[in-house]
């Protein structure tokens, strides 16, 4: 279980012996038991990137970046890079199984529970205030680290294609397993998007198999750069204020929005945006119904599904996909919210358990 089993369909793959992997891809692809009924869709599918080695489809990304740094053969090996969480753990862990040294510059919002995950990876992270929701220090910031990365002889490992192409030409591989899931074909994908890096990923790789699947954008209001120029005609993505409070996807900056766009509607997708209330409330729905632990980023792909069909957009017959981006133990603060009213009870007896366990049922 490998993103290298599609190494002949990748652009530049490092030769085999600097091919790094933790067991990343082949991820499940489930049919909807609950929502997708609810909502009136008859063929709704979660792809589950949660099950991935550090819980989100951002270990496609490390596992090409890493692969090709050590292909590189650099004399001081160090991966050096930013994160609003995701990335970050994804490189950490890559980095330690490469043995090389992982520095992130880190968003200020990121979450403890991701923080906590990289640096239990044994990453030295620096977080920057205004780094995400501020477009211009996040330009400043990406600028800096490219410069540093040039100095010190090595890349700046930056989830998107403008700045890491052959990394990101990894997360490509979710389109050719989609594929190979649904060979009776797929009418609509569904992702979230921050920077736009996700969507022009899975929107190049089913065009490069000639696949018609339509890739749709979903970000969050309060981060809105790529979603409604999609649907309103513009051929530009614009930079935002970030009020979002979804993790993850608070990138106020282009990066990527421009080519994202583009590649969207070739694809015949187009952009929607939701609330975040909205989006926490399909979190609860996916955990409480489905059994699916997403982070509240996960769950905008299925906000921005429920929509798009609440609006007449879908055929109530039509193969639909949504890509379930990362782990809930991503982000505890949004679990608590979903456990405001819940608690585990202490008993003193099993007389006292008995008396609990009749009163539920």
């Amino acid at each position: 279980m490998s993103i290298w089993k599609y190494s002949d369909q990748l652009p530049s793959p490092p030769s085999a012996k600097h091919r790094l992997t933790l067991g990343e891809g082949e991820t499940p692809l489930i049919a909807s038991r609950s929502i997708g009924p609810s909502l009136g869709l008859k063929n709704l599918y979660f792809k589950l990137e949660t099950v991935n080695p550090s819980g989100s489809f951002k270990d496609r990304f490390a596992a090409a970046a890493l692969s090709h740094l050590l292909a590189s053969e650099s004399k001081r090996p160090i991966c050096l890079g930013t994160s609003s969480g995701n990335t970050g753990a994804a490189l950490a862990a890559y980095s330690a199984a490469a043995g090389i040294p992982c520095i992130l510059a880190i968003v200020d919002t990121a979450p403890q529970a991701k923080l906590s995950q990289m640096l239990a990876y044994g990453a030295q992270l620096i977080r920057i205030r205004g780094f995400g929701t501020d477009a211009k220090c996040t330009l400043e910031t990406v600028e800096k680290l490219q410069s540093l990365s040039t100095q010190l002889g090595t890349v700046c490992q930056v989830s998107a294609f403008q700045f890491a192409p052959l990394a990101m030409a990894g997360v490509q591989t979710i389109a050719y397993e989609l594929a190979a899931q649904l060979p009776d074909g797929i009418d609509h994908v569904f992702a979230p998007a921050g920077g736009g890096g996700l969507i022009l990923a899975v929107a190049r790789g089913f065009a490069s198999m000639d696949n018609q699947a339509a890739v749709h954008c979903v970000q969050p209001e309060g981060n809105d750069t790529i979603a409604t120029a999609l649907r309103t005609g513009a051929d530009q993505a614009c930079s935002c204020e970030c009020t979002t409070k979804v993790s993850g996807l608070q990138v106020a900056s282009v990066i990527d929005g421009h080519e994202s766009l583009t590649a969207c509607r070739a694809s015949g997708g187009t952009g929607h945006t939701v609330d975040d209330l909205t989006v926490f409330d399909f979190q609860r729905r996916l955990v409480e119904e489905e059994g699916i632990f997403a982070e509240p980023a996960a769950a905008v792909a299925l906000a921005g599904a429920a929509q798009a069909m609440a609006s007449d957009e879908l055929d109530p017959d039509s193969n639909i996909v949504c890509l379930i981006t990362g782990s809930g133990f991503k982000d505890a603060s949004s679990i608590d919210r979903i456990n405001t009213d819940r608690e585990a009870p202490l008993v003193e007896s099993l007389e006292e358990f008995e008396t609990i366990v009749r009163a539920i049922i």
